[in-house]
């Protein structure tokens, strides 16, 4: 999906600043490029959740593109990390964890997930 659009990349550290670092420079990405309201929120949300994600069980560093279209986005988070991820799951509303994949296949048009020797990339289009 590129569209003539320009691909936003960043690196982030494994540790609780890359999260709103991610959601910093997806908002500025999507900004810059006219995006805004659900889109943008739904995006940050996601962001949010698998940068959470990457920082609690890849422990590695994290890589962050984001692609701006002018009706949707794509974003991909890659980490070091080669384990697969669990299908996602209704969550335990007791509990404080274990939404991220569940609102990421709730909320993205599409999703999916690139797995090589090295590590992942876990990447998510809103439109």
């Amino acid at each position: 999906m590129d569209g003539g659009h320009d691909r936003a990349v960043t690196r982030l550290p494994s540790d609780p600043s890359a999260v709103p670092a991610a959601r910093r420079f997806t908002s500025q990405a999507i900004t810059q490029s006219g995006g805004h309201g659900d889109l943008l929120d739904k995006t940050q949300l996601l962001v949010t959740e698998l940068t959470t994600n990457a920082v609690l069980h890849a422990r590695s560093p994290i890589r962050l593109s984001v692609t701006p279209g002018p009706d949707r986005v794509r974003v991909e988070v890659r980490d070091d990390d080669p384990r697969p991820l669990a299908a996602p799951s209704r969550p335990d509303p007791e509990s404080l964890q274990g939404r991220g994949l569940w609102l990421v296949d709730a909320i993205a048009t599409s999703w999916g997930v690139n797995s090589n020797e090295k590590g992942k990339t876990v990447w998510f289009e809103v439109g």
